[in-house]
Formats: structure tokens, C-alpha cells, sequence
């Protein structure tokens, strides 16, 4: 029987956590223009904004060319938090389940905010690394969309 597993990272931002959360809940879809050499396309399949049960598709270029049905599966406002699945497409192939999951809060001790971000995943076989590369990307975007935000 296959295994859930999870990697987790914290990224430290200068930007506040509303900042921050505010991007992924509502702009969100600005994410290929911002990052085009690895996010190519985004479009809302089912629903117009980022609730619950939204479903989108994205093409990006991680660990190589990939499309993927996703559903928003949560959206916890007072947490500032957004959970996502995948439903459909090439990332399934490697892992029957994939899930995505920031929080942001703020750092009350030096200012800005910290996000944290988890993959809970279960390969397809045991040859499929973890998804580390992931979890290196939402990383990158978090420092450069704080660039971004403290200018827009």
C-alpha cells in the first residue's frame, strides 16, 4: 500500500501576510506573466475566482512540460490559507495524489510575514522522487513575488 507523504518550507518575506495571501486569493492568475518561463497558461475551467471547488487548468514547465486540472480544495480566510489538488493531467502520472497548501502569517517579531508551504503527495511507484523541486519553485516565487508586491 502506498504511503502520504509531505515536505514542507517556510519562506521569510518582507510584504505582510495579507499582502502575500491577497495575491494567491485574488490575482493569482497574474502568475504567467510574472514567472512565463515556468508558467505558461492559466484558465478558470469551473468558476471565476479562487473558492472553493474552482477548478483550473495550468501548464508550467517545473521538472518538464506538464498540464494539470486543479480544484481550489480550501480556502481558510482567517488562516490565510488556500489548499489545491490536483484532479486531472501529467502530475497524476507520478503521484496519485498531490496536494499544495500555503499559509501566511505575519512575523511579529521582525516584521513581514513567514509562508509556509506543503506538498502532501502519494507516488504512483516507488521510483518517483519527492517532489522537492516543487516545493524549490514555490519557494523562488514567494521571494520573487514579495519583489513584486513591494513595487505593485
Amino acid at each position: 500500500m502506498a504511503q502520504i507523504s509531505q515536505v514542507c518550507a517556510d519562506v521569510k518575506i518582507q510584504s505582510s501576510a495579507d499582502k502575500f495571501y491577497g495575491f494567491f486569493r485574488h490575482k493569482m492568475h497574474h502568475l504567467p506573466q510574472i514567472f512565463s518561463k515556468k508558467v505558461h497558461s492559466f484558465e478558470f475551467l469551473e468558476g471565476n475566482d479562487f473558492t472553493p471547488g474552482s477548478l483550473m487548468h495550468w501548464t508550467y514547465d517545473i521538472v518538464g512540460p506538464t498540464k494539470t486540472k486543479v480544484k481550489v480544495a480550501d480556502v481558510d480566510e482567517e488562516n490565510k490559507s488556500i489548499t489545491y489538488e490536483a484532479v486531472e493531467g501529467d502530475i497524476l502520472s507520478q503521484y496519485t495524489l498531490f496536494r499544495s497548501k500555503f499559509r501566511a502569517s505575519d512575523d511579529g517579531e521582525n516584521g513581514g510575514a513567514i509562508v509556509n508551504w506543503s506538498f502532501e503527495f502519494e507516488k504512483a511507484n516507488d521510483n518517483i522522487p519527492s517532489p522537492e523541486a516543487y516545493l524549490e519553485f514555490v519557494s523562488k516565487i514567494s521571494t520573487v513575488l514579495d519583489t513584486y508586491l513591494a513595487v505593485n
